[in-house]
């Protein structure tokens, strides 16, 4: 029955990790998700909630699954399909948690029992359109008042932090990282024995090169030659459509600063999914902190002096073929200044600021062009005059008035970034949230009135029909 079972399904889903110690690699982070577990045992979390942040596809909803089958915790899960609203996620962090619930295996168990419950928010850094309307503030308040354990799984760390700034303080973050070729080969090896069929390690190892740090495509790639004699899977395995996995941005700024093959590190340059005009800057913030002798960054600095002229003659005339000039100095011009005399620590590279300070402040902007159109067209007037003769006077006024702020809600659909910008207060803030709310219950009572307007009397309905009825 097992192995009809198996042919059937995919073994992505049969093997599945049902426990913690199941997950490939990532035993750091297995080890804090742990620690979190059992300070909600002992009664005393100083941490309610944890972020359980990383890449897609490495097992961080597989960690909270198996986390809550090893404490023998219910599970109550809301998904991206699902809507996170205010309203839906108070229910299920207040009456869902509190409720009688059956177990994955059919048990019933009773609340008055005190048993947890692990509160799962899948793609919690995912919360889009109307249906998630009030999502991110509710979370943050989910994680003040809930009695039991939460867990939020994010691929974007910084797009929830965003979203919801008071996750920082209330959650515990858990970084998950790619599993290496070892882990994938362990979990290979596993299934491999427990379907009953042998498979060498050499062919095991090229099976693990060739996903990627994928394990559901390694797994995917094993059920696919399981059935196959040895010289056909070789013939197989040899034929495996290689991956085109583009190698990570911390990989490649590794290969420029510390290979002694400048080739190799135009081409880790040149994999990467960015633009150059991006590129030069992760490298002119790594610099100075990698290439320590001042005659090897004094060379290095001036090889990316001559890749910023590059760009800055495509940015003025558009010839985007010097892009190719750019790179060749930035990848290996400053690889032959580093040669391989310098050794790249775990803490040594860092994201750029320059791009930080953007991120950081992207929100703000987006609500800044956003309000000034929206007063351009109240006002009748260009977006500059806005700025300088609107903007700075009506954020005084909302700010005293609020009657003021809650009528030009309505009439200008301000959403809460541009409340927030006018206000000064954070967008999650009680007070943006009340204004919202109170547009939003008017809409209908507004809608019925222009409805009563617009629809004619008994009478003159009447009077309407005689004149085009003939008898």
């Amino acid at each position: 029955m097992k192995e009809i079972a198996s042919e059937q399904q995919s073994w992505t889903e049969i093997y599945r990790p049902r426990k913690l110690s199941e997950i490939a690699g990532n035993s750091q982070a297995i080890k804090q998700l742990k620690q979190w577990a059992d300070s909600w045992m002992k009664g005393n979390p100083r941490k309610r909630g944890a972020i359980l942040s990383g890449p897609p596809g490495i097992g961080k909803t597989s960690a909270a699954l198996a986390l809550a089958a090893d404490y023998e915790w219910d599970i109550v899960e809301l998904n991206a399909s699902d809507q996170r609203n205010a309203a839906n996620i108070d229910k299920i962090v207040g009456h869902g948690s509190r409720a009688d619930s059956f177990s994955s295996d059919g048990a019933y168990h009773a609340a008055s029992t005190g048993k947890l419950k692990l509160i799962v928010f899948d793609e919690a850094d995912n919360l889009f359109g109307r249906q998630d309307y009030g999502g991110a503030k509710a979370i943050v308040q989910a994680l003040r008042k809930t009695e039991q354990p939460i867990v939020l799984i994010v691929n974007d760390y910084y797009e929830l932090t965003r979203r919801a700034s008071g996750v920082k303080t209330l959650a515990q973050t858990i970084k998950f990282s790619r599993p290496n070729s070892q882990n994938i080969i362990a979990v290979l090896e596993r299934i491999a024995e427990n379907e009953g069929f042998e498979i060498s390690h050499d062919f095991l190892y090229k099976i693990a090169q060739n996903s990627g740090t994928d394990i559901r495509a390694a797994v995917n790639d094993l059920q696919s030659i399981a059935k196959l004699d040895p010289e056909q899977m070789q013939e197989v395995i040899e034929n495996l459509g290689w991956r085109d996995v583009q190698p990570e941005t911390f990989d490649a700024l590794a290969d420029i600063f510390s290979s002694n093959d400048p080739i190799a590190a135009r081409l880790s340059l040149i994999s990467l999914d960015e633009t150059p005009d991006r590129l030069i800057l992760w490298i002119d913030d790594n610099l100075p902190a990698v290439i320590r002798d001042p005659e090897d960054r004094l060379r290095a600095i001036d090889y990316l002096s001559k890749a910023d002229i590059y760009l800055g003659r495509v940015s003025r005339k558009q010839y985007y073929g010097l892009w190719s000039y750019a790179n060749d100095m930035m990848s290996m011009g400053v690889s032959i200044s580093a040669g391989d005399r310098y050794k790249i620590y775990s803490d040594t590279l860092r994201f750029p600021m320059y791009l930080i300070r953007l991120s950081q402040t992207k929100a703000k902007r987006a609500s800044i062009k956003s309000l000034l159109g929206k007063l351009a067209l109240y006002s009748h007037t260009s977006r500059p005059i806005a700025r300088e003769s609107i903007l700075p006077y009506l954020r005084g006024l909302m700010i005293r008035d609020i009657e003021l702020a809650r009528e030009l809600t309505k009439e200008m659909d301000l959403q809460a970034g541009d409340l927030a910008l006018l206000l000064g207060i954070d967008s999650d803030s009680e007070k943006i949230e009340s204004i919202l709310s109170d547009v939003e219950s008017e809409a209908p009572e507004r809608e019925e009135i222009e409805e009563q307007q617009e629809t004619p009397s008994q009478d003159e309905s009447q009077g309407q029909r005689s004149l085009f009825e003939f008898r």
